[in-house]
């Protein structure tokens, strides 16, 4: 999925997807960390990764970088890479620029840079200080012939490390990317660090907020332990084993009350990237294909601890039904229940988290 750069110097990421099936998903965008392809000189001593969900679909990425140059001031050509959209999406591009990426903005050390979009076709886009580009006519045409174009964006600017400490600041707006098994989903390419000249991030930390009331996973890629994350508020996280080794990676499963999921990382050396889900709990479970009754019955049933997937929840087939599907909001946030009949069925719900308080 990732091209080479064979000239020039630095990649920035972006999020996106992470799998397709067919045309049952809509996936927004791919793409690249910041990194140099041939750069010896210049370190990254600190990265802070924000990801933010500003909506049910949409969601900011913040990043702050501060690389240390020991050298003289040298001047380095900068590319943010962005591929086209795929799925159940309009790739076409919006002004030039990609359908799905609003709110671009970079400053180095303080000061707005800015930048530029090209439209480009393959990883040799970059050759003697000059983009190889295809027109928005030509990317218009491919999008209405092919189902699957070959083009991708490279938002560029051009930038001086100063001798010493340098900041960048980089945000954007994405639009995540979703399938029939994913209420949302988020890929962050983390290897690239790999490519500066001490070969990681010194001091790494990474922060996610979904929002309240979220049910996500993700992927043992760059970590193995669990321990490695903390709850920035409260919730609950537990190991997913993958059904499957060969296919998918084992998950870390985060029920999130409220507030931040947090991984810090000293010497960082990441082997995997982000890889984020927050599943449909009910497809996923298998219920959608195993279910053989209507509505939703306790003494059958699981409840979803993500409000996303609210509306998956059948009526309840009796009273005791209905009492149990009436205190999921005070389940989630970890009500002590008295009755028996509740207290049972929460109990057994992998998400509950009790709260004496």
């Amino acid at each position: 999925m990732k091209l080479l750069l064979k000239r020039i110097l630095l990649f920035i990421f972006s999020s996106g997807s992470i799998f397709s099936y067919a045309n049952d998903g809509a996936f927004r965008v791919n793409g690249n960390q910041l990194i140099p392809m041939y750069e010896t000189d210049i370190a990254v001593k600190k990265e802070i990764l924000s990801i933010r969900r500003l909506n049910k679909m949409q969601a900011e990425v913040d990043v702050y970088y501060e690389f240390f140059n020991p050298k003289e001031d040298k001047d380095l050509e900068v590319g943010f890479e962005a591929y086209t959209p795929s799925g159940d999406v309009d790739p076409r591009p919006v002004n030039g620029r990609h359908p799905y990426i609003t709110r671009f903005s970079v400053s180095m050390n303080g000061a707005s840079v800015p930048y530029k979009v090209a439209i480009v076709s393959d990883s040799l886009y970059f050759q003697n200080g000059m983009y190889k580009t295809k027109s928005i006519r030509a990317a218009m045409k491919e999008t209405e012939e092919n189902a699957d174009v070959g083009f991708f964006y490279v938002y560029h600017f051009r930038v001086r490390f100063r001798k010493g400490l340098n900041i960048i600041h980089h945000t954007y707006t994405v639009d995540l990317s979703s399938s029939v098994e994913e209420d949302y989903s988020l890929q962050y390419v983390l290897t690239a660090a790999g490519r500066w000249a001490n070969r990681q991030i010194d001091d790494f930390t990474l922060k996610i907020d979904m929002g309240a009331f979220q049910d996500l996973s993700i992927e043992k890629t760059f970590f193995q332990n669990g321990s490695d994350w903390k709850m920035g508020g409260r919730g609950k996280q537990i190991g997913r084993k993958s059904k499957n080794p060969s296919v998918e990676k084992d998950m870390e499963e985060f029920f999130i009350q409220q507030g931040t999921i947090v991984f810090q990382k000293k010497n960082f050396k990441p082997e995997g990237e982000l890889q984020m889900h927050a599943f449909n709990s009910y497809n996923f479970d298998g219920k959608g294909e195993d279910k053989k009754h209507e509505g939703f019955d306790y003494k059958l049933d699981a409840l979803p601890f993500s409000i996303e997937d609210q509306d998956q929840i059948g009526v309840p087939v009796n009273e005791m039904s209905k009492t149990v599907l009436k205190n999921l909001p005070f389940a989630r946030r970890g009500y002590v229940f008295k009755t028996i009949e509740l207290k049972t069925y929460y109990e057994k719900q992998r998400w509950y988290l009790p709260d004496e308080k």
